[in-house]
């Protein structure tokens, strides 16, 4: 099983777990006359996949491939997953509860606040480090950070045969929960260790709204001046219509212009999509040579779909250009350079593709995750009988000079991948940050002690927090209405 289809099979569990509903069965009166109540919705599976069929039909990308005459008295997810088009698309999906979706893709969820890693030690053994923890999260409250490693949940470890492990290992994050926590021991000839395990901390999952905009810095070095920006998804805001993350994100970029940076380092590891909306502003600030008619990307949908829309709402909709940013820094910087993992995906590698056009971007990391198509949401409000929500696959992204060719992700120009000798984030000994430095300079920096090395290790990435996001490897289109 690749890593990517185990990445799929993890999120559709994920998902089925946090999102839906336990479908009940009818129970029979005890009273003499027996007659059995309303079913209710949960079991009218025709009137919800007709409403499917019919949504699919009309705005799934790959529609021709669509069977003609499937079951409708499957279970919706059933029906649903069955009208895909495989191998191609790994990426749409469905959910029962489409208000829990909204706001899933705006980054509530109920959680603990902290990201992890999850990796194969030994022969089948899972383990997880924590990638970074969330600010004003329990975790942060409960002292965790950023390194710090645990072997297993509630006392319990985990092995690993396929996904469904992994599964099992993040959903239990996902309810109130207790770890015993290890700090890596860096080794001299490379081959790190751990401590024992700690005392049990126990941790309260809440319903949490996560930040996207999560580190900012600047580094005078050599005489250059060179800005540094974590992002860890793309959201405008919690869902509420404020702009609240994409007004933070501009705040950022005035702060890194009234610094005068010359050279820019975008930290994407961790940020597996989002929102098209908040990416538009991220490359807008970024961008050199700035002028309304450049464009970003270009819009592909089925035949049909693009024959209403041009009907409608005219050519120029396809069309996304940059937006006018007064914190824009494109003209100042002479490089850029993106920070990626396998986890960086769909949007984060539209931004990358949308810039290329107009100026070097450079990528420190590992390879992409590969994502060049984008979903979204269908639902019916006020349906007492059809609560589900459909985030299908409806359009293909091309840059300014039509290239959309990295379904197999971009490979790095500086290969460096985590290991367990994580550093402090922002902290310019930090490996990957390191990197990046080293590259914008020429040379490693004189006055920084060298970078942490990257241990030999057995370990295999497995998994991680980001794909059981509502948002992970998704490039989140609004609907237009017509």
């Amino acid at each position: 099983m690749t890593l990517e289809t185990q990445i799929h099979m993890t999120k559709r569990l994920a998902l089925r777990y946090l999102l839906y509903t336990t479908t009940g069965m009818a129970l029979f009166s005890c009273k003499k006359n027996k007659t059995a109540p309303d079913p209710g919705p949960q079991n009218d599976n025709k009137y919800v996949n007709d409403w499917i069929y019919e949504s699919m039909k009309s705005d799934y990308y790959w529609t021709d491939n669509i069977p003609s005459n499937p079951d409708r008295t499957q279970a919706p997810g059933d029906f649903f997953y069955g009208l895909l088009k495989r191998p191609d698309d790994r990426f749409s999906w469905i959910v029962e509860d489409y208000k829990t979706l909204l706001a899933s893709l705006s980054g509530v969820n109920k959680e603990a606040g902290y990201s992890v890693s999850l990796f194969l030690f030994g022969q089948s053994k899972l383990g997880a480090q924590i990638q970074y923890v969330k600010k004003n999260s329990p975790a942060e409250a409960a002292g965790l950070k950023r390194g710090d490693v645990f072997w297993g949940v509630n006392g319990k470890e985990y092995t690993y045969s396929s996904g469904a492990d992994v599964d099992a290992f993040l959903s239990a994050l996902e309810q109130n929960h207790t770890l015993r926590i290890s700090k890596i021991i860096p080794g001299s000839d490379g081959k790190d260790s751990s401590t024992a395990p700690g005392n049990p901390i126990n941790l309260t999952v809440a319903e949490f709204a996560e930040n996207p905009v999560y580190l900012d810095s600047v580094y005078e070095i050599n005489g250059k001046k060179i800005g540094y920006f974590m992002y860890n998804f793309f959201a405008p805001d919690k869902g509420d219509s404020s702009s609240l993350y994409d007004n933070q994100v501009d705040a950022v970029f005035g702060r890194l212009k009234a610094r005068g940076v010359t050279s820019l380092v975008l930290d994407l590891r961790y940020n597996p999509g989002g929102d098209s909306r908040s990416t538009v502003n991220l490359a807008s600030n970024i961008i050199k040579g700035f002028s309304a008619d450049k464009v970003f990307f270009r819009r592909e949908y089925n035949k049909t779909l693009t024959a209403e829309i041009t009907k409608e709402l005219g050519a120029g909709y396809f069309i996304q250009k940059f937006s006018a940013e007064a914190n824009n820094i494109g003209n100042q910087l002479d490089q850029v350079v993106v920070l990626t993992s396998r986890s960086s995906a769909s949007a984060s590698e539209l931004l990358i593709n949308g810039l290329r056009p107009y100026m070097p971007v450079a990528i420190v990391g590992d390879t992409t995750y590969g994502k060049n198509v984008g979903s979204w949401s269908i639902y019916k409000t006020d349906d007492r009988r059809n609560t589900w929500g459909l985030q299908p696959i409806v359009t293909k992204s091309f840059n300014a000079e039509g290239k959309s060719d990295y379904t197999t992700g971009f490979v790095p120009d500086v290969v460096i991948k985590e290991s367990f000798r994580m550093g402090t984030l922002g902290d310019v000994k930090e490996p990957l940050l390191y990197a990046a430095l080293t590259r914008i300079l020429g040379t490693p920096p004189a006055r920084m002690a060298a970078g942490e090395t990257t241990a030999r290790s057995l370990l295999r990435f497995v998994g991680g927090s980001q794909q059981r996001k509502a948002y992970a490897n998704q490039l989140i289109e609004q609907k237009p209405n017509f």
